[in-house]
């Protein structure tokens, strides 16, 4: 059923005085209901993972704390935007580790006792409605993911259907439970004057974390460690030099399938290692991707001798190679330089397919700056359902502060002018 933006309230249309919008749009709580013809015409102009084999993937292997809404705008009767939804349940033990791990990062600008108030709000929250959040964008990927529109509409109007969309889903999900909080992430800075449409609607922004990208300057991967100073050149010759007993093997879907109890593992060291964590996939959800994506997902196992140590994968884009899930025996870890081969390995790749950009995602973000990556900030914004709520997290999400990292530059001082110029 098509609804229109007209029917939705929109206090901002109130606020401001603004006409009704023409659009309409759809919602679906499934790929298999889409009008695929109008999805995927919308979606060639927006990011890769908009795209529905993907989705579909994502949504049979889907996390058992996570459910998906899929919106088709239209401006009379053509698709002219597309928007994704995830909708994650957490339980509040989960939220509080979110929690204890963030007021360490908070600045002292804000008192204890507000903090104090906060977190304790927060958790008795999730108490309540086991901290139901509804997410535009992906959760399992860093930047733009969340919608896509054609070229020459106007890009405020969209927002503002946006959240009208975002209001419709509240209303769906009340049969499950009430949800607590919207969060809509990544955007890059050159954005923003776009984006910032959403605090129209009582939406706070925040810096993420940074999305690590390596933009490819070279046809062989002894180029790219001469284009090194001396000393990271001999560190990355020595970090290969510790790997270079480790064999590699591209993974097929029945390779994954027979070795799924060990990725699981691998998959679960690495995830378990973060204070908070919005879902966890299982081991079929590779094989699985890797069976319908097939040359454009890659999954890649190492092996010290004939026991699997751990596995890189990647999506395989037009221009682009986008680092994705790893796993890691720590206990070897160290020996192998194992995650650093992995990030030398993502490089050479990259090269040797003649990508331009290697996008390697949020986390880590100074190992990742010690090969060459750089730093791109993205801006989430975020609004509790609560207005009560929404106002007393407006002070909490000013005073987050992300991560503090050194950024690294491993190539000799005149090579990113060289580049420039």
């Amino acid at each position: 059923m098509l609804i229109s933006c007209k029917n939705t309230p929109n206090k901002k249309k109130s606020l401001l005085s603004k006409k009704d919008s023409e659009y309409s749009f759809n919602i679906f709580n499934s790929v298999a209901n889409i009008n695929l013809e109008h999805w995927n015409n919308v979606a060639t102009y927006g990011s890769p993972f908009l795209k529905t084999p993907y989705l579909s993937v994502l949504e049979k292997e889907h996390p058992k704390n996570m459910r998906f809404h899929y919106a088709l705008i239209y401006d009379a009767e053509k698709p002219i935007a597309i928007s994704y939804f995830q909708v994650i349940d957490f339980a509040s033990d989960g939220f509080e580790g979110f929690i204890n791990q963030e007021k360490t990062e908070v600045s002292c600008a804000i008192t204890t006792y507000l903090k104090k108030h906060l977190t304790n709000h927060f958790i008795r929250s999730a108490s309540k409605t086991n901290m139901r959040i509804l997410i535009c964008g992906n959760a399992f990927v860093s930047g733009e993911h969340g919608f896509a529109y054609c070229p020459g509409i106007n890009k405020i109007e969209i927002f503002d259907a946006l959240a009208d969309i975002i209001y419709e889903i509240g209303e769906v999900e009340k049969l499950n439970g009430k949800i607590a909080a919207i969060l809509v992430k990544d955007f890059y800075i050159a954005n923003k004057k776009i984006s910032d449409e959403l605090k129209e609607f009582k939406y706070h922004d925040f810096l993420g974390e940074p999305n690590m990208i390596l933009d490819i300057n070279w046809k062989t991967f002894d180029e790219y460690l001469n284009a090194m100073s001396k000393k990271y050149r001999n560190r990355a010759k020595g970090i290969i030099k510790k790997g270079a007993e480790l064999n590699s093997k591209n993974f097929s879907p029945s390779d994954i399938k027979n070795n799924a109890i060990i990725i699981q593992q691998l998959y679960n060291n690495v995830v378990n290692k973060a204070s908070f964590r919005m879902a966890s996939l299982s081991a079929n959800y590779f094989a699985e991707m890797k069976k319908v994506m097939n040359d454009e997902f890659n999954f890649i196992a190492y092996f010290n001798k004939d026991e699997l140590i751990g596995f890189r994968t990647s999506f395989i884009h037009k221009d682009s190679i986008e680092a994705h899930f790893i796993g890691l025996n720590y206990i070897v870890n160290k020996e192998f330089e194992l995650y650093q081969n992995m990030l030398y390995d993502f490089v050479n790749e990259a090269i040797d397919n003649d990508f331009n950009k290697l996008i390697l995602g949020r986390t880590a973000s100074e190992i990742k700056s010690t090969i060459g990556a750089q730093a791109y900030e993205l801006i989430c914004y975020i609004r509790h359902r609560n207005p009560f709520s929404n106002q007393l997290i407006k002070p909490f999400v000013d005073s987050i502060k992300t991560i503090e990292w050194v950024a690294r530059n491993p190539f000799k001082e005149n090579f990113l002018q060289e580049i420039k110029n």
